[in-house]
């Protein structure tokens, strides 16, 4: 009798054994299961003042003509470097890209804690004195949504923006 519920016991720990063994692979496998590789991010120190100036240049060669419904500028700006800031409740401005072509989005804040989430590829906290860069080349029917995701104050949830997609030309 005290064999059988010793063996009985073994049984038990394989099974506890065997399911840990189960949930561990599943765990190390949710990478793949959504096809996702997060794009490298690199991080540097800018006082928020610099920022803004390097945010208006653009603006000021750039800019659409559009304005959006808050007054944030519509920019076009060509490859390479595009600058984008948080603020209250909003992120400024409001940025057109065309489809196929290689950017490089430096993105800050220029006033409190922020968090940047952009579609479901990118998180990370945007703190003053701090810009966070990252590639980015949009294809067809792309849709990259810029949000806040570090509770800012009372409009934290209007902290939303699009990023613009435009067909190769």
């Amino acid at each position: 009798m005290a064999e059988a519920i010793v063996r009985r016991g073994a049984g038990e720990r394989l099974v506890w054994w065997g399911l840990l063994a189960v949930f561990i692979a599943l765990f190390a496998a949710m990478p793949a299961w959504r096809g996702y590789t997060p794009a490298a991010v690199a991080t540097y120190a800018i006082p928020p003042e610099a920022f803004a100036d390097k945010v208006e240049a653009m603006v000021a060669a750039h800019a659409t003509g559009e304005v959006v419904a808050e007054g944030i500028p519509v920019v076009r700006p060509p490859e390479g470097d595009v600058y984008v800031l948080a603020r209250r409740w909003e992120f400024y401005p409001v940025v057109e890209l065309v489809e196929g072509k290689s950017y490089r989005l430096h993105v800050a804040s220029v006033d409190i804690l922020h968090g940047f989430h952009l579609s479901s590829d990118l998180d990370f906290l945007l703190v003053p004195g701090a810009a966070h860069s990252f590639t980015v080349k949009p294809a067809a029917g792309d849709r990259l949504i810029m949000q806040c995701s570090e509770y800012c104050g009372l409009q934290h949830n209007r902290m939303k923006a699009t990023i613009r997609i435009l067909p190769r030309e």
